[in-house]
């Protein structure tokens, strides 16, 4: 994930296609006024990483958090080592608006599997602005990360969840 904040106008460079074009305004809406979840669903090379960079190039200066879930578990557990995990844990867990790109790209261990449902369930309790996005539809979810994150993350049961799938070929295959 792109952590250098410039001043590209990453949403004007988008390429728009008829299976993105509700991800881009959702994407900019949320942008503009992050609340809620905006969990983006699709192939590999849709866009999703590209849609989140674009949020993230709106945020100057603001304190947030956008990472992919491996780094985001990467620091954690360089925290742990350090004993000091909780304090790094919990500025994490309580961000005022967080970007969580790849989930279900990581390496599950018991550890881990501990922690993202945890910093899921904090967010999603507080109802504080995140965006995910993940090549896993809900069923791939439940399988890979378990049925309570799944749940969590696919939510359509409550206003607090918007979940979009970009139905685009990958950029990258031309």
């Amino acid at each position: 994930m792109c952590h250098a904040r410039n001043q590209q106008d990453w949403f004007a460079d988008l390429l728009v296609f008829e299976g993105n074009k509700q991800a881009i305004a959702a994407t900019k809406a949320w942008a503009a006024n992050p609340s809620g979840w905006l969990v983006l669903t699709g192939g590999v090379g849709t866009g999703k990483t590209r849609l989140l960079n674009a949020i993230l190039s709106t945020w100057r200066g603001e304190q947030r958090q956008a990472l992919t879930s491996a780094e985001l578990l990467d620091y954690w557990r360089s925290a742990m080592d350090a004993e000091s995990l909780g304090p790094v844990f919990n500025s994490y867990c309580v961000a005022p608006a967080a970007i969580l790109d790849d989930l279900g790209v990581e390496r599950v261990t018991p550890w881990s599997m501990e922690r993202l449902p945890l910093y899921l369930d904090i967010r999603y309790n507080r109802r504080l602005p995140t965006a995910i996005a993940t090549n896993l539809d809900r069923q791939g979810m439940v399988e890979h990360l378990g049925e309570r994150l799944a749940d969590r993350v696919f939510d359509q049961g409550t206003d607090l969840v918007r979940v979009v799938t970009l139905n685009v070929p990958s950029f990258r295959r031309g």
